[in-house]
């Protein structure tokens, strides 16, 4: 199944739309924000701070240490950086990523963890960006 670049990024800013609501408990979203701020910002050991709209992370120094799938190499240089968000909902949406590299590793993850979508596909990880 192949499915449009312009609806998976639209359905990305949908959902930080929904983890976002003011007077709603974020945290159930921490997960899916993390992942973002992780991929837009090569980024490992991610710590959000709501209440303080603060975000604490190590980013990866090197490219060549970078890998979407496990960010784990164990002598990746890294660098502690402490950022300040005035509104999380805009924060968020600047870490979404509109490459098909990037896209092709949210869209199986939004739709299997996020969105109850029926998508007629058995294996979730086939699902490609177009």
């Amino acid at each position: 199944m192949k499915t449009k670049k312009n609806d998976v990024v639209k359905d990305l800013k949908l959902l930080i739309d929904i983890s976002c609501v003011e007077g709603e408990d974020v945290t159930m979203f921490e997960l899916f924000h993390k992942m973002l701020i992780r991929i837009s910002y090569k980024a490992a050991d991610i710590s959000i701070d709501y209440k303080r709209k603060r975000v604490y992370m190590n980013v990866i120094a090197e490219d060549k240490y970078y890998d979407l799938e496990t960010l784990n190499h164990p002598f990746a240089p890294t660098m502690s950086v402490n950022l300040v968000y005035k509104d999380l909902n805009t924060f968020l949406k600047t870490c979404v990523i509109e490459d098909v590299e990037g896209l092709n590793y949210y869209y199986p993850t939004l739709i299997s963890r996020f969105f109850k979508r029926t998508t007629g596909e058995e294996d979730l990880e086939s699902l490609q960006i177009a």
